[in-house]
This record gives C-alpha cells, structure tokens and sequence, in this order.
C-alpha cells in the first residue's frame, strides 16, 4: 500500500534511511553536491522542525520519497525553499509529484506565497516537475531556480489537507492490521 503523509520528528530515523539509500547521482542532485553518509548523518541531526514541514510517500511501509519545505520568516517571510528526494527504484512512478502536490498544499495553509528550488542545471526531472506546478525557472551560475507561486488559502486547500491526514491515519493503521507484507514462496 502506498501512503502520503506528513513525516513527525518521530520519522527522523526513517528520513535519514531513506537519504543514505539515495545513489551517488541522485544525493548530488538532492543536495546540489556530494554528500557522504556522515554528512547526511549531521544533516538529519540538524533539521529544526519548527521551520521543516516534510511529506513523504511510504511504499509498503517504509518511506521512498518525500518533499521537504524549509521556511524561515524572519529570513525569507512568505517564502520556503523546496528539496524533493525518490528513490532510484522509485523514480518516474509518480511519488515525486505525489508528494509536491501536497507539499504545495500544505505550504499554502500556511500562507507560504512562494516557493523556491534550486536544482543542478542537468537536474531536468526538477525542471521537469516545477513546469508541472506552473513555476517559473531561471537560469543562474550553473544552477536553476525555479519559483512556484502559490495562491492563499481557501476552503478547498485546508479540507484537501484534512483529507490527506485523515487517510494518511486510515492507511497507517491498515497497514499495522495487516502485519506488513506477506512473506514471498519459498522456492520448490
């Protein structure tokens, strides 16, 4: 079963997880350089969730993609900045856009007006995505930025976000009903 949801501090170990789980190509797109598993290790330990909203995709119960939303008001007021992670055998399955279009939704709620990403020029899956959400993308010293603007909230945006968490809850404790996934055959 597949399930969105908002990530807690509590999933911080699945977090790191799921980045260390990133190949060499994908952490230097996520990050905009290389990163070494002890960097993401101190990365991880560094998130201030009072200003990190995350949603992530989880596949069968374990977490395969999520968009991270950092906001500083003092810094950047009505603005956050946006990173997106999949997991190679995850890619081009839909959970990356899945996991923005909540993302987005989100951010909304909470009167971000603007989001910003910054990719790798060669990153055309993040160019690819903010064209998706009507972004716009500039080109600057071998990066892009890309900037989706976001209309203010309605009661469309906070039911849609009600909706995500009340079947996020739904699917989660399905999935401790069912006890994870059946077991494969034992080969003859």
């Amino acid at each position: 079963m597949t399930v969105y949801r908002k990530l807690l501090p509590t999933d911080l170990n699945a977090y790191r997880d799921h980045l260390l789980r990133l190949s060499a190509n994908d952490r230097y797109a996520r990050f905009c350089g290389f990163k070494t598993d002890e960097a993401i290790v101190g990365y991880c330990r560094g998130i201030d969730w009072r200003f990190t909203i995350m949603v992530g995709c989880f596949v069968r119960g374990e977490l395969r993609a999520v968009a991270e939303l950092r906001t500083e008001p003092k810094v950047w007021p009505g603005e956050g900045e946006l990173a997106v992670s999949v997991e190679p055998g995850f890619q081009n399955q839909g959970l990356g856009s899945g996991v923005i279009q909540r993302i987005l939704t989100v951010a909304r709620n909470r009167t971000v007006r603007r989001l910003v990403l910054i990719c790798l020029i060669s990153n055309r899956r993040m160019q690819a995505i903010v064209r998706k959400f009507l972004g716009n993308l500039e080109s600057e010293c071998g990066e892009v930025i890309g900037r989706i603007e976001l209309p203010w909230p309605n009661q469309m945006s906070l039911l849609q976000e009600a909706l995500d968490s009340g079947t996020a809850m739904v699917n989660g404790m399905f999935d401790q009903w069912s006890g994870g996934p059946e077991p494969e055959p034992a080969a003859a």
